[in-house]
């Protein structure tokens, strides 16, 4: 919402923000495909569509882990806006949320992290159900501050931590 409201990702949902003319100008990696791999100076994401926003008896209406029931394609205005920035090249602005699986996702909320550019637009099939997803390439544009890491081995032992303290007390 802060993200928002700061006019730095203007979806409060979507993980796109932009249109087909001129492409896209800010994306949110929040985990919401497991196909998506991110390297901090570089990731690939998954583009939009897809999924069935009605949801399931076992996902009732939840946007952002609905089943994806169908292809995705160009033809979203969202991933058009994606392709447009790779013809372009024009810098795209980057959100990491805490939700993503990565050593460069902030603990908690969502953080701006700098400029990227879309170096690639293709069509692959996901790896969870055999269905065409549309695939980009992102890599950071030179000349910003360094990307800040979390210790992931770290949080595992914290976690594994807190774990046992809360078995031992419940003794």
């Amino acid at each position: 919402m802060e993200a928002s409201a700061d006019a730095v990702h203007a979806p409060t949902v979507a993980g796109i923000s932009g249109n087909p003319h001129d492409g896209a100008w800010s994306v949110a990696l929040s985990g919401g495909y497991p196909d998506d791999i991110d390297l901090g100076y570089a990731f690939t994401y998954t583009g939009s569509g897809g999924r069935d926003l009605k949801g399931t008896k076992q996902n009732p209406k939840n946007l952002r882990t609905a089943p994806q029931t169908s292809h995705q394609s160009f033809d979203n205005p969202l991933n058009a806006a994606l392709k447009r920035s790779a013809e372009t090249r024009n810098p795209v602005r980057v959100i990491r949320g805490y939700k993503l699986q990565s050593r460069y996702a902030p603990l908690t909320g969502y953080r701006y992290d700098g400029l990227y550019v879309v170096e690639k637009a293709w069509m692959a099939k996901g790896l969870t159900n055999g269905l065409m997803v549309c695939r980009y390439a992102f890599k950071r544009m030179d000349h910003q501050e360094p990307l800040p890491q979390r210790d992931l081995d770290q949080e595992d032992d914290n976690n594994k931590a807190d774990a046992a303290k809360t078995e031992l007390s419940e003794l």
